[in-house]
């Protein structure tokens, strides 16, 4: 909205040429008045099957089609308390605000331009209901959204969900050898990349943590040569100081939010599970994959539950994540593992010799 008259002093503003731009400038208190964007909010919640959440304007500007939960800011609240009030009041879901996405500024036809603060928030509480100025809320597939109200939104969305496309994109990939490395580390992981190994894993629970990070970083430029992932397990900071692909947790790590809340946007989690139960959860909260197991008895996993093929089955059956099978899985019997379900072949032993052949053979049933 154009500026009349001046807000300090009621004198009629005039324009002048100051620092390179045309500005509102008040002959009487002899200095320009400032016309700043409008600050507003636009808030990222994506639900377990990684849908995002959009209502549909029910007023101008942009009637009729979607956007970004969010409205204009007030007075007297934060932008983070302004995201959570408009996200409650448009969709009836209760968030909590996670991190900032990014800031975009937008054209508007009555105020010239506004700042749209991005905010990635997770539901907390509530049921979905279109509210205040929305028509309609609904959650829709990333790559299927409406048509958009707002480029600004559009551009938040694209930032927030570039790593979660990312993290997709491995849910896409073809099976294989997943070697979990053990004894000497760096040498299966090289023998298991030249293989073909699809996902190596680093477990070491017994070395000095300097060493550890050590071992990480050059089984990191190992994989990194042959377009290996390379995860490791359990422990969060060798996996970031590592810049690792992902991080596998187990039942008794750090909780799946927890870890996405340190974690970069597109790192990769994976949960282990011995039941439907626990991968349903993992999935809920966020799992990227799930490793499952014990299949068969194993020394390896002494006094852990064996779910056996059935139980695979039952998991592939409910959920929609990569299965990681693993426990007693060997070049034997890893045909009927894989028709249960399992997507991809979680050894320890069997890769501990002849480590490039044995991949190289696991692979064999996961043609590209």
């Amino acid at each position: 909205m154009n500026k009349i008259f001046c807000p300090r002093c009621g004198a009629k503003l005039e324009k002048r040429r100051l620092v390179d731009r045309e500005r509102d400038f008040c002959p009487a208190c002899l200095a320009p008045v400032y016309e700043n964007p409008l600050p507003a909010t636009a808030v990222v919640v994506f639900n377990e099957r990684q849908e995002l959440l959009l209502v549909q304007r029910a007023v101008e500007p942009g009637k009729g089609r979607w956007c970004l939960p969010g409205g204009f800011q007030e007075t007297d609240e934060t932008p983070e308390q302004c995201a959570g009030r408009e996200l409650l009041e448009e969709t009836g879901i209760d968030g909590r605000i996670e991190r900032l996405i990014g800031m975009e500024m937008s054209p508007h036809p009555w105020y010239r331009a506004v700042l749209v603060i991005g905010y990635l928030a997770s539901a907390r509480g509530g049921r979905l209901a279109a509210g205040d100025d929305a028509a309609a809320a609904a959650y829709f597939p990333l790559r299927q959204l409406p048509e958009l109200a707002f480029q600004s939104h559009a551009r938040i969305i694209d930032k927030a969900g570039r790593a979660l496309l990312e993290r997709m994109r491995f849910r896409a990939l073809p099976g294989g050898a997943y070697v979990v490395t053990s004894n000497d580390h760096l040498q299966v992981a090289g023998a298991a990349c030249r293989g073909g190994a699809r996902i190596v894993q680093y477990r070491d629970k017994d070395a000095p943590a300097a060493r550890r990070l050590a071992t990480a970083r050059r089984i990191r430029e190992v994989t990194r040569e042959h377009g290996t992932l390379f995860i490791v397990n359990d422990q969060l900071d060798i996996a970031l100081l590592s810049a690792a692909d992902g991080v596998h947790l187990g039942q008794e790590d750090i909780a799946i939010a927890d870890a996405r809340s340190l974690l970069p946007p597109g790192m990769i989690i994976g949960v282990s599970c011995s039941s439907l139960a626990e991968a349903l959860e993992a999935e809920r909260q966020g799992a990227d994959y799930l490793g499952v197991g014990a299949v068969f008895a194993t020394p390896v996993k002494a006094g852990y539950a064996v779910i056996g093929l059935e139980g695979v089955r039952r998991i592939a059956a409910e959920v929609s994540l990569p299965l990681a099978a693993i426990g007693g899985v060997n070049l034997g019997n890893m045909a009927a593992v894989k028709e249960a379900g399992a997507r991809y072949m979680a050894m320890v032993r069997e890769f501990q010799e002849d480590t490039a052949a044995r991949v190289a053979a696991v692979n064999r049933l996961f043609p590209l």
